[in-house]
């Protein structure tokens, strides 16, 4: 047994996209700052957190590329995930108030995103519900 295809695909709106496209650029600089970090001169322990930072951009560039595809499931973990960058960065504000104010203003970005109708309703219907554009089978 087949699975019908779409006849029109569905569409992905503007939010989920920025939402996708931010998380993604998180991505590629937490996996800058691993490399960054695995190559200074402090041994063992510059290795691990360049192998944590690494680990966690990896999980942010799958949650962007999974939220791209709009998997249904993948709402959760990219609200998370810019909820705890939105935290690092409130944390870390009185260090680099206009690094880390840039850092927090996307994570918030992301975090409205995630959350709109507009995301809601594209990750529902590429789940498969009721309102979608397949056949009955």
């Amino acid at each position: 047994m087949s699975v019908p295809e779409r006849r029109h695909p569905v569409s992905r709106p503007i939010p989920l996209s920025v939402a996708a496209l931010l998380t993604g650029v998180f991505a590629l600089v937490v996996v800058g700052l691993a490399v960054g970090s695995a190559v200074q001169p402090h041994g063992r322990f510059s290795i691990g957190v360049g192998v944590m930072l690494l680990l966690y951009g990896a999980l942010l560039g799958w949650i962007s590329v999974t939220t791209w595809r709009q998997r249904f499931y993948i709402r959760g973990a990219l609200v998370g995930s810019a909820l705890l960058n939105l935290a690092v960065a409130v944390s870390s504000l009185p260090s680099n108030v206009p690094l880390w104010s840039v850092v927090a203003a996307l994570s918030a970005v992301i975090t409205v995103c995630g959350v709109l109708p507009s995301t809601t309703h594209a990750l529902r219907r590429s789940r498969g519900g009721v309102d979608d554009d397949l056949p009955e089978v």
